[in-house]
């Protein structure tokens, strides 16, 4: 349970594998794979220190036994167990329940992703593209400008990305990277590698003996759980990488009784491992750095793990501590959650090319909001507003001294007395550091010469849209961005860098919904005179503005809607 997941990228496991099969090829010496340290404690063995290593081993056994069919039982039997005839543990029972596999692998990962994927990949339900390559005999490397002929369909298609691609729409292949285990791209990479290498048969088996007989490992036992976890303390603070938050779980773990260790270790991997769309897989970890320094009621800039969590072990009673923090953890999930369902708080977390650099929650959003036990609409709107006003200005962001400093002394107020004035605090900040380049003369006259593409400017009349709206209206974030003078007939504009601008832009549905409205696929290359329906039954009231100012939509007509919405958006972004 001290071990994080497996955790191994593309550069660890081509090292590890280039390094067995330089030492095989040479036929010199005996590879040394360093040191395994298992804690036997308990009547189990629990790898302490060689997880990844010994994973990748079964991995590559594994795909040893997808190419050599002498092999496949002899392996078989030495990393599954027969469910029909051995002996199963708990943990193997409960496997066999939940996937109702037969073959089960010796190895049990304890981190339920992990177990997952090896589950999986040994009942041969994780899939490799290049088995679905007819030509790979002629491959030396797995490049992009080959061309791979698809042994489905004899297809012949250009490049590894499209034929990927290829297989993925037209035979279902599933490439596993949805999944949360590295496991499936490890599988995969490997069996990519035996693929380049071309061995026959008798090569793979002597490949096999290699493995088996002339790797030299140091086995360690070690049956003191205390001083097993300080061992691999000393061995992990010799330059390995392993993240600081799976060195401190272990010390929590030693301190929590046995019979609660597992409930604590399923506990922090599912919260540590909480994932978000804008703030991606290393989202829980976030939360976690935020969470043990509203445990020990103080906001830093940078942060000592390590330190922040010893009253956490240090207490005379760990599990009860460590359930505080879970809480705290737990409390800042749902926090964030309203954040993001907040009216104006959505713009910002529906995709990662629109939203607040993680210093905003971080050091003041999230734990303000947990302290005072309130969501501040008030406050939110504050930050969003300061974003629109910004987007496409080279300003400063929030992680910028200027702003930090401020939000960090003002949350550390707020952490003292729930009652602090904290809105008034950050507003002065937000001003006072308000750049020159948005005052309201320049901010005019920059963004009525300003050229849009995709993204920023959809957000940005979304935004526009909700402030226009009543709070009885939830502005759709579906909408897609429309050339209102259509993009075909742009080189009849004299000035052709109008079609880019914020007058000629205006939001659509993304597709024809079901109460009539018409979508940006439908209007396609249209005449302004052919939209006209379609914009007087959209959803959004800057579109249905359109056609009841505008009777018909050319250069000039660009050119003061521009200047409207420029004005309108100078009223509304101000903070």
């Amino acid at each position: 349970m001290n071990q994080r997941e497996y955790s191994w990228d593309s550069n660890e496991r081509i090292k590890f594998i280039d390094d067995i099969f330089k030492i095989y090829e040479e036929g010199k010496y005996v590879e040394k794979m360093g040191s395994i340290i298992n804690s036997n404690y308990n009547n189990t063995n629990d790898i302490y220190d060689g997880q990844q290593r010994i994973l990748t081993v079964a991995l590559i056994l594994k795909v040893i036994s997808c190419y050599s069919p002498k092999l496949k039982n002899k392996v078989d039997g030495s990393l599954t167990v027969d469910t029909d005839i051995d002996t199963l543990t708990r943990e193997q029972i409960e496997i066999k329940e939940k996937y109702n596999m037969t073959v089960i692998p010796k190895i049990y990962c304890v981190n339920p992703f992990d177990m997952k994927a090896l589950v999986n990949i040994f009942n041969d339900n994780a899939d490799s593209w290049t088995n679905y390559v007819s030509n790979i005999h002629e491959f030396e490397s797995f490049d992009d400008d080959e061309d791979y002929v698809c042994n489905k369909c004899d297809c012949t298609i250009s490049r590894k990305y499209n034929f990927i691609r290829h297989i993925k729409t037209q035979h279902d292949y599933s490439s596993n990277e949805s999944n949360t285990s590295k496991l499936y791209p490890a599988f995969e990479e490997i069996c990519s590698y035996f693929a380049i290498k071309k061995y026959d048969e008798p090569k793979i088996i002597d490949l096999y003996k290699f493995i088996m007989n002339d790797i030299d490992i140091q086995y360690y036992d070690c049956y003191d759980p205390k001083y097993v976890s300080w061992v691999f303390d000393w061995e992990n603070n010799r330059g390995c990488n392993v993240q600081t938050l799976d060195i401190i779980k272990n010390p929590i773990l030693v301190e929590i009784p046995d019979d609660k260790k597992l409930e604590i270790y399923e506990k922090w991997e599912f919260l540590k491992h909480t994932e978000n769309k804008i703030y991606k897989k290393n989202y829980g970890q976030k939360i976690f750095d935020i969470a043990i320094q509203i445990y020990n009621n103080k906001i830093t800039r940078t942060i000592n793990l390590e330190e922040l969590f010893k009253p956490i072990i240090q207490s005379h009673d760990t599990y009860v501590e460590i359930y505080k923090f879970f809480e705290i953890v737990e409390k800042l999930l749902k926090i964030m959650d309203a954040i993001c369902n907040d009216k104006f708080g959505r713009l910002i977390n529906n995709t990662s090319r629109i939203s607040l650099t993680w210093e905003a929650y971080m050091w003041c959003l999230l734990p303000i909001f947990y302290k005072t036990n309130n969501i501040d609409g008030k406050l939110i709107k504050l930050m969003v507003t300061w974003y629109f006003r910004n987007i496409q200005f080279k300003t400063r962001s929030f992680n910028n001294l200027c702003y930090s400093n401020e939000f960090i002394r003002i949350t550390n107020e707020v952490l003292m007395d729930e009652h602090y004035d904290y809105y008034t605090q950050l507003n002065e900040c937000i001003m006072k550091n308000k750049d020159d380049s948005i005052n309201d003369e320049n901010y005019l006259q920059t963004m009525k010469v300003m050229k849009f593409k995709s993204t920023n400017p959809t957000y940005l009349l979304l935004f526009l849209e909700t402030c226009i709206n009543t709070d009885l209206h939830r502005v759709s974030l579906d909408y897609t961005l429309e050339h209102v003078y259509c993009q075909k007939h742009k080189s009849n504009l004299k000035n052709p860098s109008l079609m880019d601008y914020i007058g000629n832009l205006t939001l659509i549905e993304g597709k024809n919904s079901d109460n009539g409205h018409k979508g940006n696929s439908a209007l396609g290359a249209k005449t302004y005179d052919k939209k006209i329906i379609s914009y007087k039954g959209s959803s959004s009231s800057v579109t249905r503005d359109i056609p009841e100012k505008y009777t018909d939509f050319e250069e000039e007509h660009i050119i003061e809607r521009n200047a409207e919405i420029v004005s309108l958006l100078n009223r509304y972004t101000n903070y």
